[in-house]
């Protein structure tokens, strides 16, 4: 999955090349991952400061672009948020990991031999295909909205860095 036309397979510092099937099922795990945090990333840029001011959470009191937004929020949300992800990563690293002490000391963080890249068993809409063409369709859609999701918060998080205006604020100038 993730690889489309007209460029194929993308993989232009050659990394596959150098890697085992092994290593490149770890690869398409932190790219899952990250693809998915980028997602919600995003959505946290536009709603952030689309609803500011306007907001039940944190009493309204949250302005300005989004960059400017991790220092306002009070520290019992963040305690709150880490221990949410840690419990994430631990469900995340019992389904997919094999357990740290049957590993080798020079191969590390294996993943599971069974274990399909970003499928936690996590479906309460029941959105996951059964028929497997289908499933592929929908793992090569999400790599590329992961992707291009990666991309749109980087470039949010350099536009805001680079003049201080919030997202929205450059449409309205």
């Amino acid at each position: 999955p993730g690889a489309l036309e007209p460029v194929g397979f993308f993989d232009p510092l050659g990394f596959a090349e150098k890697a085992d099937d092994a290593l490149l099922k770890k690869y398409r795990e932190a790219e899952l991952t990250h693809g998915r945090v980028a997602m919600l990333a995003v959505v946290g840029f536009l709603v952030g400061e689309k609803v500011e001011g306007s907001s039940f959470l944190f009493d309204s009191q949250i302005t300005g672009p989004a960059i400017t937004h991790i220092p306002q929020v009070p520290t019992e949300f963040w305690v709150a948020l880490i221990a949410s992800i840690g419990a994430a990563e631990q469900f995340r690293a019992e389904k997919g990991w094999v357990d740290p002490a049957d590993t080798p000391i020079d191969s590390p963080g294996q993943l599971l031999a069974d274990y399909t890249p970003g499928d936690l068993g996590f479906d309460p809409l029941g959105l996951k295909p059964e028929d497997p063409a289908e499933f592929f369709e929908m793992q090569t859609k999400e790599l590329q909205n992961g992707r291009l999701a990666m991309l749109a918060a980087a470039g949010f998080l350099a536009q805001e860095a680079a003049d201080g205006k919030g997202i929205f604020e450059h449409f309205s100038s």
